[in-house]
């Protein structure tokens, strides 16, 4: 079904360091180094003695439907290019009955999970699903991965492999909404801003549009390059991503003169956002002085450095109400914020619900999902 090298992410950490979420505005845009020889390691999808790459995709109450589509359909035209089947796939759910997506659309499985054991289990996971994985469930795929299966985990899928404890010591990619509630509660993980993370017989996928680059890295391993061209080229995809790249471009100042300082000192607000606004700190990590920090942010970002700050760790906050099991309290004080009332109040004028609302609605949206039971 899949076939990547645990190579396809890790190319750029030898010569540019890992790259955290805190850090990702500081990409300067230039192409990724290649991979060298030595991390061009064993594939991660491996054919039978038939040639066929067997896999089975785990269906969570929740998951989204274009990351499935982006799975089925590609090993599909693959298939059609090769004129024999050398992807296939059963659709699998924790009970065997039909798996509800994320708008509400049923699909039809073929299994259960545990009903056969291929070498290849792809785990598709909602989103906003804030309940932890059950002991059983987790003692159950890390019995899969002791049998030598090999496992990729998409989107908010990533979260249980490290629950598990299978990412414990690893490079994880994960959906960037999800980032900050995993790093909250992850233990010996090393979170990155990648679209994809291949390491060994794990694979982590930043899900959703990342998932067809994904995919596609994993076509032109099993193949090659020609046969993930064409089957790009057939989907309209014009331009498959490596997966070293980073999530969001939203803060790319290449080549806007006088930005440098404006980024080093984005990438020092993302890190220390627990800290509060400590911008005088912040500007001298900078090298600049705060006057010159304030004429750069409203020249580049239209806002005061104060302005920017307060919006980041609200945007933080809001994701760790929507993804994370940390109280309305611990999120506080995560972001950097003295009081509930103070966190309270910025919450509300920003988005015009207070966070204990926000909360309440995530939980109604992930409660169709439940706890996982294997």
């Amino acid at each position: 079904m899949f076939t990547d090298p645990a190579t396809a992410a890790n190319g750029e950490g030898a010569a540019r360091g890992r790259r955290r979420f805190g850090d990702a505005c500081l990409d300067t845009g230039a192409s990724p180094p290649r991979r060298a020889a030595s991390d061009r390691l064993e594939a991660f999808l491996r054919p039978d003695a038939a040639g066929l790459i067997a896999c089975q995709i785990l269906l969570l109450p929740g998951f989204e439907l274009n990351e499935l589509a982006a799975l089925t359909e590609s090993f599909a035209a693959a298939n059609r290019l090769l004129a024999e089947v050398r992807f296939a796939w059963r659709l699998a759910s924790l009970d065997g009955g039909p798996a509800e997506a994320a708008g509400g659309i049923e699909i039809a499985v073929a299994e259960t999970v545990t009903a056969s054991q291929p070498s290849h289990l792809f785990i598709l996971s909602p989103y906003g699903m804030t309940a932890k994985a059950t002991a059983a469930f987790q003692a159950w795929l890390c019995r899969r991965h002791v049998l030598g299966a090999r496992i990729a985990a998409i989107g908010g899928a990533s979260r249980l492999l490290a629950e598990a404890g299978l990412l414990a010591g690893r490079s994880c990619a994960i959906h960037w909404s999800l980032a900050d509630a995993m790093q909250e509660g992850a233990q010996r993980v090393e979170i990155e801003d990648r679209l994809f993370i291949i390491e060994d017989r794990i694979a982590t996928c930043a899900g959703r549009a990342a998932t067809l680059d994904f995919v596609l890295r994993l076509i032109a391993e099993a193949t090659d390059e020609g046969v993930a061209r064409m089957t790009a080229d057939g989907l309209n995809h014009a331009r498959p991503r490596d997966g070293a790249e980073r999530q969001m471009s939203e803060l790319d100042f290449a080549g806007k003169r006088g930005a440098t300082p404006l980024v080093q000192t984005v990438a020092a607000m993302r890190r220390r956002m627990s800290a509060g606004e400590d911008l005088a700190g912040i500007a001298t990590q900078s090298g600049v002085s705060q006057r010159q920090l304030q004429r750069l942010f409203r020249r580049h970002l239209g806002m005061t450095p104060t302005q920017y700050f307060l919006k980041a760790r609200l945007q933080r906050a809001r994701h760790l109400l929507q993804y994370s099991t940390l109280s309305v309290t611990e999120i506080a004080i995560a972001t950097g914020f003295a009081s509930i009332s103070h966190f309270t109040r910025r919450y509300t004028e920003l988005y015009r619900r207070t966070p204990t609302a926000e909360r309440g609605r995530t939980s109604r949206r992930s409660a169709a999902a439940g706890s996982l039971a294997a």
